[in-house]
């Protein structure tokens, strides 16, 4: 089976651990033969910008030929903004942003990321497969913050009702919407029925 793009998870502040909708999303990638990388970035707990930026740069250039379609979640998405911005997308093909929190975020673990570029000429080239999903009563940031970022990024933007940080302490782990995406954004192939 031929694959013409390769997916990246990127977790954010304290990892994505057992049970989180990106490591089962990890393991049905591995199931369908999809490939992907679901890089292990310096310190969780501490994260630096800079070393997660040139991190994630690497798994991008590691990918080769194949453009990367990156799935970031929290912090990630921050993470995912920074590479962006200064690394631009020319082996990016799109990008779903999971709760970022907010570009004012007062907790000092996550300041080198802050503010974040938010540059809407640099997610131009892939703002049409690019997509943010936040929820209504997310504890980092509120839902007009997230519909401020999608509009300050030029991304298209859904919101949940009452899915918290969408993380496990939320209820997600199973989540289908991050397998749709792919596949409506040609990064997965459907399952074969």
């Amino acid at each position: 089976m031929l694959w013409a793009l390769m997916i990246v998870l990127v977790y954010g502040y304290e990892g994505s651990g057992e049970g989180h909708w990106q490591r089962l999303l990890e393991r049905e990638l591995a199931r369908r033969g999809a490939p992907h990388a679901f890089p292990e970035l310096s310190s969780p707990l501490e994260p630096d910008k800079d070393r997660w930026v040139a991190e994630l740069a690497a798994c991008v250039e590691a990918a080769g030929d194949e453009p990367v379609t990156l799935v970031a979640h929290s912090l990630g998405c921050w993470a995912v903004d920074h590479l962006i911005a200064t690394r631009g997308t020319s082996r990016v093909r799109g990008a779903l942003l999971v709760a970022p929190p907010s570009p004012y975020l007062l907790f000092e673990a996550v300041q080198s990321f802050l503010p974040p570029p938010m540059e809407k000429d640099a997610w131009a080239p892939i703002a049409s497969r690019s997509l943010l999903v936040g929820s209504d009563d997310d504890d980092y940031a509120s839902p007009e913050e997230h519909a401020e970022i999608a509009a300050a990024l030029g991304l298209r933007h859904e919101s949940l009702s009452g899915a918290g940080h969408l993380n496990t302490a939320s209820g997600y782990g199973p989540w289908a919407r991050p397998l749709d995406w792919l596949t409506e954004v040609g990064a997965l192939k459907p399952p074969r029925r």
